[in-house]
């Protein structure tokens, strides 16, 4: 079920990964909130993969948010995890051919990202 957010997070043990859909466009505030929310989701069961389903969004990150989770959020995960936070980010044609990719490591590497279409290939990724 969605939160007041628009999102829905479930923990998949047999992936394993953590899933989080945004089911409608959102806010900057509402944002921060849903990383907020799947960051607890991902502590209550030690889940350092993520698979978050950005297809139902169409809108792409302003500067404020950006700042925030370079300034705020990702430094936040740093040592959280036994590995790297790996994130998939899935996200529909037209959006993927909007947004540069994801593909590659941060320094440091304290979290990993990547940008799919289609599911199968996120999972993989994710379970590397």
């Amino acid at each position: 079920m969605p939160d007041d957010y628009g999102l829905t997070i479930a923990h998949r043990p047999d992936l394993p990964a953590l899933l989080a859909r945004w089911q409608r466009e959102i806010s900057a505030e509402e944002l921060r909130h849903g990383y907020l929310a799947i960051l607890a989701a991902a502590d209550a069961c030690g889940c350092g993969r993520w698979l978050l389903d950005l297809r139902r969004r169409n809108e792409l990150i302003g500067p404020e948010v950006s700042e925030w989770m370079t300034d705020d959020f990702f430094p936040r995960l740093v040592g959280r995890f036994a590995q790297p936070v790996r994130v998939a980010f899935l996200l529909s044609p037209l959006r993927a051919q909007r947004e540069p990719p994801l593909d590659r490591p941060s320094q440091p590497a304290t979290h990993e990202f990547a940008t799919f279409i289609d599911e199968a290939p996120a999972y993989a990724w994710l379970a590397r």
